[in-house]
């Protein structure tokens, strides 16, 4: 089976990483993928998928998409590049122009699977467009769609009244499993950490989504009860606003901005507490990912970080709001045993919910279907 993904850029963020750590395993079940940037610029990790084995191409798709000279010409190239390399599945990624790849898929005679990977919604003017998209997309091109979690299911059921298959995002447990101490005390002696010292870390863009402006005010908070040192993994256009607020507050010298990392699993077991301060999400592979390692984790009561901590018993959904995060550090800090209760039913809820194997197991069946 041939499976065409289409991505807006291929970047360095969830879903690009979910493919990418089940590449070998999708192959090992006959299973070959290609993937199509369609964003005005190359991604950033098209190199890691290339590795990966998933064949990379990048077609723009045109800035002036409403106009049906540019679309034809568009859609011929994609119906031709289905034809050409034998397409089985189309599984689409990008959810402003989806439309139009379930038109072509169809033209050829081939299953659409579209995945919704947020629970952004459309205002009110806009609404009736995007669910007239999904209904033209479920009834006349024969779509199916895909979420990924509680919260994109029930978005996408209750806001645009359109039905989907839940498959949960999965992770890689080879990659993102927990630390023995002696590992801990090594991974923190290659970064020039203290074995005594304590560590939070957040993983993400820099961006007003992930509003890692709230965890450096924590910070502030946190600093005026003991030394706590931030790692902040991820780069983005808010990176240069971060640091000054970080200068702002006098705390640059206990935060890390250490950009993008390949072997994040170093950094998280070489930390206490994982934090996202997220105003949204669709479901979070780097929260899972935290999770694995036996991190008790601090997540704002967002959608999608929801789906993760339901009782405080993994974790602490707290309001939107610097203090809280504080607070929260602050006692697991002084509560080391209940810290590591909840690192260990976090490890636990994510290997029972989001399996890789069976999470790809349930695609490819889709796929099938």
């Amino acid at each position: 089976m041939h499976v065409l993904h289409i991505f807006n850029e291929i970047n360095f963020s969830g879903a690009e990483m979910m493919y990418f750590n089940a590449a070998g395993l999708f192959q090992q079940k006959g299973c070959k993928m290609t993937a199509v940037g369609t964003g005005q610029k190359e991604g950033n990790f098209i190199s890691q998928f290339e590795k990966a084995g998933i064949h990379t191409l990048q077609l723009p798709f045109p800035r002036g998409f409403k106009s049906p000279f540019f679309i034809i010409g568009y859609m011929r190239t994609i119906y031709s590049l289905i034809k050409k390399e034998k397409v089985d599945v189309l599984h689409v990624h990008r959810s402003d122009v989806f439309l139009y790849f379930s038109v072509c898929a169809a033209l050829a005679g081939k299953k659409t699977i579209m995945t919704p990977h947020n629970v952004f919604r459309n205002r009110v003017f806009t609404w009736p467009n995007a669910w007239l998209e999904r209904q033209a997309a479920r009834k006349l091109f024969k779509t199916t769609f895909q979420t990924i979690g509680e919260s994109v299911y029930n978005n996408e059921l209750t806001y645009y009244k359109n039905p989907s298959v839940r498959i949960n995002n999965w992770y890689n447990a080879a990659r993102f499993f927990p630390a023995p101490a002696e590992e801990k005390n090594a991974a923190r002696k290659e970064l020039g950490i203290r074995n005594e010292d304590f560590v939070v870390i957040s993983t993400g863009s820099c961006s007003p989504v992930k509003n890692h402006t709230d965890i450096i005010k924590a910070m502030a908070v946190v600093g005026q009860q003991f030394p706590c040192t931030y790692l902040h993994l991820g780069s983005g256009h808010l990176e240069s606003a971060e640091k000054k607020q970080a200068t702002d507050l006098n705390i640059s010298n206990h935060i890390f901005f250490l950009g993008n990392q390949e072997n994040v699993r170093k950094y998280l077991i070489a930390s206490d507490v994982f934090i996202m301060p997220s105003r949204f999400e669709g479901l979070s592979i780097a929260a899972i990912e935290a999770m694995a390692c036996k991190l008790p984790s601090i997540l704002y009561n967002s959608p999608g970080l929801t789906d993760l901590i339901k009782n405080d018993d993994n974790g602490f959904l707290v309001d939107h709001n610097p203090e809280q995060i504080a607070s929260k550090i602050i006692f697991l800090k002084n509560n080391p045993a209940v810290a590591a209760e909840k690192g260990k039913n976090a490890f636990d809820f994510v290997s029972a919910h989001f399996n890789m194997e069976n999470s790809v197991n349930a695609i490819l069946h889709l796929y099938n279907s």
